[in-house]
């Protein structure tokens, strides 16, 4: 099994020129050519081999980074990761693609684990894309895709080039949040990846266990992974609510539909129930929180 960086985007202050100095001396001289248009909310676009992009003059200076470098698949195919490696570390990253060819399962398999919710995670948003037909293939060929890319994560697997590909795209904090797994000997990488991987999705027997936490990876991920420690990233994301905003949040929302399968003849205190045997140590703390007391 094959493992690379598959995209890598980012951020910096630097000048446009100091960026474009030090990309030509990583990759051993580089030329640009300006395009057209605006991306990201930059005006000027400069690219270079297999699609490296320089993007400068931000919209809105006072609070965009000076300067986006993104460097697309196949850039990074091109330029190999010790390269890829000091490019990264220029910038503050807000995109990490990390692909493994040649997983030892297929795309049909991963459908039939996300259909029976064989998961632990809390990526959303599950969609699958079966091949057309050898006449008419479909852009990824067979492919489930987790997440989406206004997330966090994103989790992929397709098999457009013959071998199962799994991707794991990172965004925003999480990506940054990789970064230092980059400044790493290039030969611990996939190990390094497969942890982060597994902290935003592992498939598992459900149907060994009432918690997902505590069911064993399904064999099939199992020798994907290889062993990889698992490695919860915990992103700052939004404040825990108040008391006050739960209960407004709850009235507003919820009890609506609490009084219609109470109505259906569904016992409001079985819910309630499901919720207390679902808590957890952070949901403790919360509640503590409210109440006033010491945990």
């Amino acid at each position: 099994m094959s493992a690379a960086v598959h995209w890598l985007r980012g951020t910096c202050d630097l000048a446009e020129e100091t960026v474009l100095e030090a990309l030509s001396e990583i990759c051993g001289g580089l030329s640009f050519e300006v395009l057209p248009g605006t991306r990201y909310a930059y005006r000027r676009r400069l690219r270079s081999v297999e699609g490296l992009t320089v993007l400068s003059e931000p919209l809105d200076p006072a609070t965009m980074p000076a300067v986006c470098v993104e460097v697309p698949g196949a850039a990074c195919e091109f330029l190999g990761a010790e390269k890829l490696r000091a490019i990264a570390g220029l910038l503050k990253l807000t995109r990490v693609d990390f692909a493994w060819d040649g997983a030892p399962f297929e795309v049909a398999d991963v459908r039939r684990w996300v259909e029976r919710r064989d998961m632990r995670t809390r990526l959303s948003k599950a969609t699958a894309h079966e091949a057309l037909g050898p006449r008419r293939p479909g852009r990824d060929g067979d492919s489930v895709t987790l997440g989406s890319r206004e997330g966090s994560a994103q989790l992929c697997c397709y098999n457009r080039r013959g071998p199962v590909r799994v991707e794991l795209r990172l965004f925003g904090e999480r990506a940054a949040l990789a970064g230092p797994v980059l400044r790493l000997p290039v030969e611990e990488w996939s190990r390094a990846f497969l942890g982060l991987l597994r902290g935003v999705v592992d498939f598992v027997d459900r149907g060994q266990a009432v918690r997902a936490e505590d069911c064993p990876l399904l064999p099939a991920w199992a020798a994907f992974v290889g062993g990889a420690a698992r490695v919860v990233v915990r992103l700052a994301g939004a404040a825990a609510p108040s008391l006050e905003r739960a209960k407004e949040w709850v009235m507003s929302q919820v009890a609506k539909t609490l009084h219609m399968l109470r109505c259906a003849g569904v016992r409001v205190e079985d819910v309630l129930e499901r919720g207390r045997a679902r808590m957890r140590r952070s949901d403790e703390v919360r509640l503590a929180a409210w109440l006033g007391v010491a945990t």
